[in-house]
């Protein structure tokens, strides 16, 4: 990767000065972007805690780097997915000893993302802080979650999605079927067992996807009852960083609106989705 930053930097155009935000449409930025996906990609296999800090920095600074997001960098939901999945695991283990280096530390890779949710919903944690959603939700974890089945949902009709759907959509329903396709790009719809299923196979999973849909949105609305309103409409709440948060509190709302609403927002159709069960109507489009 350094190489190939060096050959960009010797370039007369000087893109790391005029540039920026706008790497991959310039040309000779292509083979420097590729080399920092490949670098992020290696990553993945250093099991330690500094490799996923390093990791985001790198998908961050390609976000900087690349505003459009030609690349892909914020497509990673499958590994959203398999740390989440790791943590829940994990977090019930108790015989895992935390400070044993030597022990496998997210690990879990292209985890199926249409299995049971039980992992998620187990009644004992070693540590209050960890993902343990039925008993004492973490919040953002949970959220997140959320999102990512969101997300898995949309995937599986813009590649399943019954036909002339479009043609009889709204126009806002079709800026969302629009942005359904896009997410075809996520990590999530190349998991294999979301890209093998038939039309026919995935007719039941979508069915079951929006059934986990609402069971996380009960669980995070038992957990904390003002997140999902505060998502819906935030008011001052994108402008505050609690220090300190209790269960259930508006501080932990304020802390997990913070963490995740960004990504919320720009998933087109995410918030509708909440916003149609939390007003117990049907959501489909």
């Amino acid at each position: 990767m350094e190489a190939k930053e060096q050959a960009l930097r010797d370039h007369p155009d000087d893109d790391f000065k005029y540039g920026i935000g706008r790497f991959w449409k310039i040309l000779p930025t292509r083979p420097y972007m590729n080399a920092r996906l490949d670098y992020r990609a290696a990553l993945t296999f250093v099991r330690h805690v500094e490799s996923v800090h390093v990791q985001l920095d790198t998908l961050i600074e390609d976000l900087r780097l690349c505003r459009g997001d030609s690349i892909g960098s914020k497509d990673i939901d499958q590994e959203c997915y398999d740390f989440l999945k790791w943590w829940a695991t994990i977090s019930n283990n108790p015989q895992y000893d935390w400070g044993d280096e030597t022990l496998p530390y997210l690990d879990t890779k292209n985890a199926n993302p249409l299995e049971l949710i039980d992992p998620f919903l187990s009644e004992t944690s070693s540590e209050p802080f960890f993902m343990f959603l039925h008993h004492k939700p973490h919040l953002a974890h949970t959220v997140a979650l959320t999102l990512v089945k969101v997300k898995l949902y949309f995937i599986l009709l813009a590649t399943h999605g019954s036909n002339g759907a479009y043609e009889m959509a709204t126009e806002k329903n079709r800026k969302i079927i629009d942005e359904m396709i896009e997410l075809k790009n996520s990590t999530i719809a190349k998991n294999l067992h979301v890209a093998n299923l038939t039309s026919l196979e995935a007719q039941p999973e979508i069915e079951k996807v929006k059934a986990q849909i609402r069971k996380f949105y009960e669980i995070v609305n038992k957990a904390n009852p003002y997140f999902w309103p505060e998502l819906i409409d935030p008011d001052n709440t994108l402008n505050s960083a609690p220090s300190f948060s209790a269960p259930g509190s508006r501080q932990e709302m304020q802390a997990a609106i913070m963490q995740t609403w960004q990504a919320w927002n720009e998933t087109f159709g995410a918030i509708h989705i909440i916003h149609a069960i939390a007003n117990g109507n049907e959501f489909s489009f």
